[in-house]
């Protein structure tokens, strides 16, 4: 039976790689030949975000993950990904950025035209807001699982759509 082992070499037990597994992360357990380690153990959580799962699953192609970067970089100039509204910020006043924000605003505005209004949707709640894939895909399928499957298809379905329009590699 395998056992995960901390930085300092002691053995913590099962309990652990079953919590690490719950926060979807990836554990290398270190191989024993003759009694020594051959591996030393690794923790990588490839997890939390519905599209950093897929990026490191290598679901998604070398264009779509370029347009889902590409769109992240125009949505992080109109401010992150914050769904609270800041009261006291003047909409269209930016933050600093005067014209950057507002090209941000206007290549947005150009690529979600690109896409049904339902597909942009999705993709923005999965790629932006971080939505987990059953939530954003319930409104397509009728168990999670189709769920997940329909909002992966319809983030690769947009992602594609984005890099052949804005002539991404």
């Amino acid at each position: 039976m395998a056992e995960a082992v901390t930085a300092k070499g002691e053995a913590i037990g099962a309990p652990a790689i079953q919590i690490a597994r719950g926060m979807h992360a990836v554990v290398d357990v270190p191989l024993r030949d003759a009694g020594r380690v051959v591996t030393e153990h690794t923790l990588i959580n490839r997890g939390g975000t519905p599209v950093a799962r897929w990026k490191a699953a290598r679901l998604l192609s070398d264009s779509q993950v370029a347009a889902i970067d590409h769109c992240e970089t125009l949505w992080s100039r109109l401010g992150g990904k914050a769904l609270v509204m800041d009261l006291a910020r003047i909409p269209g006043a930016g933050q600093g950025n005067g014209w950057a924000e507002q090209e941000a605003l206007d290549d947005l505005k150009r690529i979600k035209g690109y896409v049904p209004a339902k597909y942009w949707s999705v993709y923005e709640n999965v790629c932006r807001f971080d939505q987990p894939a059953g939530t954003a895909g319930s409104d397509l399928a009728n168990n999670t699982r189709s769920a997940i499957d329909a909002a992966r298809i319809v983030v690769m379905f947009v992602a594609d759509i984005v890099a052949m329009k804005e002539r991404l590699a």
